[in-house]
């Protein structure tokens, strides 16, 4: 089974992300180490097609190698991402995704793209495809979900601006001024960026940013026919915590 997740930016498209590895069995390839397992492994360790399923299984005879102490974290994320979902907020990829830096204008240093080639090629049972800004090209025909994901054009904008993402990446909050204003429609009752028509008509579910954050996940978790767990209403909280008091008034539906 497929699903895909397409968003614009500034839309909480990492949020739906997350939501979705932590509460189904859906997978996606998030960092592309194998050659790093490669280059640093002994030669009598495991190769990556026989790694095991948990860290704590590594085997004993090389748990002793200076090369496993010194790497610990590198060969736990190289597991993660080989087998997949079930993912936690324990996990490194998690944390690594997370670890956001107060300074704004850093907030997408620390993304971990999903490689969607590397997930096509997996072995998962069910895969996950993760697309931004997608265009009618980009919306894959054999998946069983597709899913996109969009809020209000003046939530995103705000979260745009305040995250220096979408159209306001790797420009200078002086420059923000000049950035011309996104061409809009009506969808649902919102005032939209104008693709999120063009792009809903191509896919299964539309799910609106405020409904996810509003429900911890269950909105976005009902396609799947799972519940939310103890990991999405961690997840749910800390990212609405990460905003300012303004933002969380628009993501709550409380101006």
């Amino acid at each position: 089974m497929n699903a895909q997740l397409c968003y614009f930016g500034g839309s909480g498209g990492f949020f739906a992300l997350w939501h979705i590895l932590l509460g189904t069995d859906y997978s996606c390839v998030l960092s592309h180490l194998d050659q790093s397992y490669k280059n640093m492994r002994g030669s009598d360790w495991p190769t990556l097609q026989d790694l095991p399923e948990n860290f704590d299984d590594f085997p004993k005879e090389q748990q002793q190698d200076p090369l496993y102490v010194n790497n610990q974290e590198l060969i736990k994320e190289v597991i993660e991402n080989k087998n997949g979902s079930p993912c936690s907020i324990n996990g490194i990829s998690y944390k690594k995704q997370w670890n956001v830096s107060e300074d704004r204008s850093k907030w997408k240093s620390a993304e971990k793209w999903p490689q969607n080639d590397l997930t096509q090629n997996s072995s998962f049972n069910n895969k996950l495809f993760f697309n931004c800004n997608p265009e009618k090209e980009h919306i894959i025909q054999d998946c069983d979900k597709r899913i996109l994901l969009y809020t209000d054009i003046e939530t995103q904008v705000m979260l745009a601006k305040n995250k220096h993402a979408w159209k306001y990446s790797r420009i200078n909050i002086e420059e923000f001024e000049s950035v011309e204003k996104p061409e809009t429609t009506k969808f649902n009752g919102f005032e939209v960026f104008h693709e999120v028509d063009k792009i809903a008509k191509l896919t299964d579910y539309q799910i609106c940013l405020q409904d996810i954050v509003n429900t911890q996940g269950q909105v976005l978790l009902d396609i799947f026919n799972e519940k939310v767990n103890e990991d999405n209403i961690f997840h749910n909280n800390m990212w609405l915590n990460l905003h300012t008091d303004e933002e969380k008034g628009r993501l709550l539906n409380e101006s």
